[in-house]
């Protein structure tokens, strides 16, 4: 029989890494109550790559009181991100690399409208696991 392949959890890879990382917080959802500053990575689907590894694409948000904070805390995810890729791991899962798809960009949300927000696109070369 074949062995059974699954693709890794993007969003989980990603945001234990930057955690580790980041000194803002940073998860899958705008919290609740909002802190200052935090981040959001948003897992946006990919593509395979080859038999073991899918090369996920991950949307990634920074939030803050200015455009500048905001822009910047979006830019150090996407340094840490390929910092970490470069290194072989991302959240404890292999990785063969990290390309930025769009650099940071100014994008406002209306739901959380005392906040800026700044957006980009990564994708993360990662190694599916076993079942």
């Amino acid at each position: 029989m074949a062995e059974v392949l699954i693709p890794a959890d993007d969003e989980i890879a990603a945001v234990d890494e930057l955690n580790a990382r980041m000194t803002v917080p940073i998860g899958t959802r705008v919290p609740n109550p909002k802190p200052s500053e935090f981040g959001r990575v948003v897992g946006t689907g990919g593509a395979e790559r080859d038999l073991v590894t899918d090369g996920a694409t991950l949307a990634l948000e920074g939030f803050a009181g200015t455009e500048t904070r905001a822009r910047r805390i979006c830019a150090e995810m996407i340094a840490h991100l390929q910092a970490a890729g470069r290194a072989g791991s991302v959240g404890g899962v292999t990785c063969y690399g990290v390309r930025a798809v769009s650099l940071p960009a100014n994008l406002p949300m209306p739901s959380v409208p005392d906040r800026f927000r700044f957006t980009a696109t990564v994708t993360a070369d990662l190694r599916r696991s076993r079942i």
